[in-house]
C-alpha cells in the first residue's frame, strides 16, 4: 500500500484517508488477521494516541470493513468475524513472516512492527556485511543527482583498495549482498560494486556529469526464466514442489534483470553438475534460450 509522508495529505487509491490513521487502520487489520483480536489498549499503546482517537479508528475500519470484526464483551476486545476478509495488500503471508524474521534476526526492534504475540521462531543468522551510513549516504545522493564520484574500492583481485570514479545508478540485493550498480569509469563499463567493500566517498572536483543508468543494457533489459518442476520426482514429490513454489501446471515463469543473472544462478539449485542432478527440485524449463545471457556472463550451463 501507498502511503503518503505528509500526515495532512489524502491517498484516496485505498484508503480515503488521513495517513496517520491510514496507518493505525492498516495495524486493526493486521492485528485480525494474524491475532483473531485487538482493543482500544493495543492502538493506544503503539501509536500513542488517545482513547477516544483509537475508538474513532476502529469506528472507521467498522465503517470500511463491516462484518470483518465483533466485539466481544467477554474479553473486551473486539476479534475477527468468521466471515473476515482482507482489504489491504499488506494482509499477506510474507508481510507477517517479514516482520518476525527482522525482529528475530535483530535487524528490528519488535516495536517497529506489527507484531503483538508470535510463535517461538529459530531463524539462521548468516554473517553480516557491515554498511558504513555515510557511504550509503552519498552513493543515494549520488544517484538522485546522477553525478560521478571517487570511492576507495577493496576488491578480491587486488591486495590493496583502489581509488576510482563511478557513476551509481542503481541498488542491488543479491540475495545476501548488497551492492551499488554503476558506470566504472576505469573499466568504461557498468559493473556492480558490493557496498561493505567501499570504506569511502568523494565528490568528484572536475565538475563533469555522471552516466546515466539508460546506457546499461544489461540493466533495463529483462529476461523469461522458465522453472519447472524435476521430471525425475514421484507424482507426489512433483505435487509438492508445485505447491511449495506457487506453480501453475508444474510451471513457474520469473522475470529477472539480465544484469542479476548471475546472482539468480547463484541462489538456485538449477545448475549442478550432471551427477548430481537427479537431487535437484527444479529445473530450468528455457535452458536453450536463456544460453547467450548466461555465456555473456562466463557461466557454462
Amino acid at each position: 500500500m501507498t502511503a503518503s509522508s505528509d500526515e495532512n495529505e489524502v491517498n484516496t487509491s485505498i484508503w480515503p484517508t488521513k495517513w496517520g490513521q491510514e496507518r493505525r487502520l492498516e495495524f486493526i487489520e493486521f492485528r485480525l488477521l494474524w491475532e483473531g483480536r485487538l482493543n482500544r489498549a493495543d492502538l493506544t499503546s503503539h501509536f500513542g494516541i488517545s482513547v477516544p482517537q483509537a475508538s474513532m479508528d476502529l469506528a472507521r475500519y467498522q465503517e470500511l470493513a463491516p462484518g470483518n470484526m465483533l466485539y466481544d464483551r467477554q474479553q473486551k476486545a473486539y476479534i475477527s468475524a468468521p466471515s473476515f476478509r482482507p482489504l489491504m495488500d499488506s494482509a499477506n503471508a510474507f508481510t507477517f513472516l517479514n516482520q518476525i524474521r527482522q525482529v528475530e534476526a535483530g535487524m528490528l526492534p519488535k516495536e517497529a512492527t506489527f507484531l503483538g504475540w508470535y510463535p517461538s521462531t529459530g531463524v539462521v543468522r548468516l554473517p553480516s556485511r557491515k554498511i558504513d551510513v555515510q557511504v550509503l549516504r552519498l552513493l543515494l545522493d549520488a544517484i538522485k543527482r546522477t553525478i560521478r564520484v571517487g570511492i576507495r574500492y577493496q576488491s578480491m583481485s587486488r591486495t590493496g583498495p583502489t581509488e576510482r570514479f563511478i557513476s551509481p545508478h542503481a541498488i542491488v540485493f543479491d540475495g545476501i549482498r548488497w551492492h551499488v550498480r554503476g558506470y566504472c569509469h576505469e573499466r568504461k563499463e557498468f559493473r556492480d560494486f558490493v557496498f561493505a567493500r567501499i570504506t569511502d566517498v568523494a565528490s568528484d572536483s572536475s565538475g563533469l556529469l555522471g552516466v546515466s543508468g539508460e546506457g546499461d543494457k544489461a540493466w533495463n533489459s529483462f529476461v523469461e526464466v522458465i522453472l519447472a518442476v524435476a521430471p525425475h520426482l514421484s507424482e507426489g514429490q512433483k505435487r509438492a514442489v508445485e505447491v511449495d513454489y506457487g506453480m501453475d501446471r508444474g510451471l513457474l515463469t520469473l522475470r529477472v534483470r539480465e544484469a542479476l543473472l548471475l546472482y539468480f544462478y547463484q541462489q538456485l539449485p538449477l545448475f549442478e553438475p550432471v551427477g548430481r542432478a537427479r537431487y535437484n527440485h527444479i529445473i530450468l524449463q528455457n535452458r536453450e534460450s536463456l544460453l547467450p545471457h548466461f555465456q555473456k556472463l562466463g557461466i557454462d550451463l
